[in-house]
């Protein structure tokens, strides 16, 4: 119902423009409404949640005349459905690692409250070139909470609860395990040619699965992880399936508690939840920084772990100079600092992922960073 063109912002950087499409056949109120829709919730993800490294980043919105417009970044490489095609499929190893990143970002997506309810691989990008990097590009039919009334019905993608108008979080977990057995090698070599969307309508049938995962794709070592997540994820009842992505992923992963790890020159510093889930960084602190410049207050942030979410957080405790994290080329404050208005507050806090930088002090015009340290999960 939209339109996209390519362009490239006053830095040349490139971006991708979205506008209504006049042509279409659907309403033109609906077609504005779903794009101010998608840049309402693609602004809130990045500006109140810090984004997600697997979901397409806003830039802007506004409208020239009546006519508006939504500017995303441009995301380098090629649509999934596309190069599924163009490979006959993913092998087990790049096929999990998609699944994982895309398990990844449904979680994110449900533990703010958004039900994405279009997750397919027409709407997702793939690089090759950067790990097999995906990044979910679509945004114009989330709704916040248990979805109702109309949406896209994409034969093999949607859940049965679709037709009675019904969409919930499990539903998302549906459309992304449709979505990973479409793109993983199929057993049978004759369906290597044909696109997802032809594929998924093989493998399952109006009373579910055609055969058990694995026996329809290959799932090489992880055969008896997948063939597990995704029969629960493919359930046509929908309260058998995973809840939500937190689920999903975690099932998928096996999350246990999560052990992080602290860089800076040549120290690192292990957080264990399991020894002690609260840990303040500072001159004076848990973890104590040299601080030649007294930037620096004596407990800057606290970095704390969340056994429900299974997520270590951050938040400042009330800095004349701030904190930020450094996430794939964004910045993003997580307190931006007192300055000259002191004393501060404690901030809000702010969900740590797996490579993130910690800047602790920046200068208040240009963000320079005083101290960075290296967040890390998992074994290190």
């Amino acid at each position: 119902m939209g339109i996209a063109y390519l362009a490239e912002d006053r830095g040349g950087r490139k971006v991708v423009v979205k506008q209504p499409n006049p042509g279409s056949n659907a309403p033109i109120d609906l077609i504005v409404e779903k794009l101010e829709s998608e840049a309402e919730f693609l602004r809130e993800i990045w500006n109140k949640y810090g984004g997600h490294p697997n979901i397409v980043k806003f830039i802007d919105f506004g409208h020239i005349g009546a006519t508006p417009l939504l500017v995303e970044e441009y995301v380098e490489g090629e649509n999934l459905a596309d190069y599924v095609v163009k490979t006959g499929g993913l092998d087990p190893d790049v096929g999990y690692n998609v699944a994982v990143q895309l398990a990844d970002a449904l979680a994110f997506l449900h533990r703010i409250g958004m039900l994405h309810r279009d997750f397919t691989p027409d709407n997702v990008r793939i690089q090759p070139y950067n790990n097999y990097r995906v990044v979910l590009i679509d945004f114009g039919t989330v709704e916040r909470g248990k979805g109702q009334g109309t949406q896209v019905v994409k034969p093999g993608f949607s859940p049965p609860e679709i037709v009675r108008g019904e969409f919930y979080g499990s539903s998302d977990v549906y459309m992304w395990g449709a979505t990973v057995l479409s793109i993983l090698r199929p057993r049978n070599a004759q369906l290597a040619r044909l696109a997802p969307q032809r594929r998924i309508t093989r493998y399952i049938t109006p009373r579910g699965l055609a055969d058990g995962p694995c026996n329809l794709v290959d799932c090489g070592r992880y055969e008896r992880k997948l063939s597990h997540v995704l029969s629960k994820a493919l359930d046509p009842d929908y309260r058998k399936r995973f809840s939500d992505g937190v689920e999903l992923r975690n099932a998928l992963v096996q999350v246990a508690r999560s052990r992080a790890y602290l860089f800076y020159n040549n120290h690192k510093w292990v957080l264990d939840p399991d020894k002690k889930a609260t840990v303040a960084i500072g001159k004076r602190a848990d973890i104590s920084l040299d601080d030649p410049y007294g930037y620096l207050e004596e407990r800057h942030v606290e970095i704390k772990y969340d056994e429900g979410s299974d997520m270590w957080l951050i938040r400042d405790l009330g800095s004349v100079n701030g904190t930020a994290i450094r996430r794939y080329g964004n910045f993003i404050v997580v307190s931006p600092g007192c300055r000259r208005t002191c004393p501060g507050t404690p901030s809000r806090t702010v969900e740590l992922q797996d490579g993130d930088e910690i800047v602790l002090a920046f200068s208040e015009v240009l963000r320079l960073p005083y101290i960075v340290l290296k967040f890390k999960l998992g074994n290190v």
